[in-house]
């Protein structure tokens, strides 16, 4: 039965799975935490899906999968987190010539959609803190890399090193 909560939870993530991996983390948190696990192994669940090959939304479901079921709910978790995206496209595929889809309402629908989603995501994830820093950090950050052609890897990675060091010295 656990496997099959499972299941269908990543299934339901699946349906609104556009817009990216990151874009559905707010969901999965809402879906897993505190159902399954708090909000301080969750962190550490998205840091190790985003840290291996692939997906983070495929690799979150199979990391819970496992948890929950071991190899049964890792390969169900899986697989119901890419069937609806597979079915949809595998039919908008074969029906194309058939429909005729307005490309840029199309679009527009599915990017709205996306960011909303993102803020969900970012307002999920926002550091539970009064220290000033992280927040310093994290909107220098976005100004640097928004408003400049500096590379995005490179001011994130001098912030958490910038960080470390700042913390490294209290």
């Amino acid at each position: 039965m656990e496997i099959l909560n499972v299941a269908l939870t990543f299934f339901k993530v699946g349906i609104v799975a556009f817009g990216g991996g990151w874009s559905v983390i707010g969901l999965i948190k809402q879906e897993i935490v505190p159902r399954w696990m708090n909000a301080e192994a969750f962190n550490s669940l998205i840091a190790i899906a985003q840290s291996t090959p692939g997906p983070i939304a495929l690799n979150a479901a199979t990391l819970v999968g496992w948890q929950r079921g071991g190899f049964l709910g890792a390969l169900a978790a899986t697989t119901a987190v890419i069937a609806f995206p597979l079915l949809a496209m595998s039919l908008a595929l074969a029906f194309s010539k058939y429909i005729p889809l307005k490309k840029n309402l199309a679009d527009e629908s599915l990017r709205s959609g996306s960011m909303a989603m993102v803020l969900m995501t970012l307002w999920t994830l926002l550091p539970h803190t009064t220290l000033p820093m992280p927040w310093i950090f994290a909107l220098a950050s976005f100004a640097i890399t928004a408003f400049t052609e500096f590379n995005a890897v490179w001011v994130i990675l001098g912030a958490g090193a910038l960080n470390m060091l700042l913390g490294a010295l209290h």
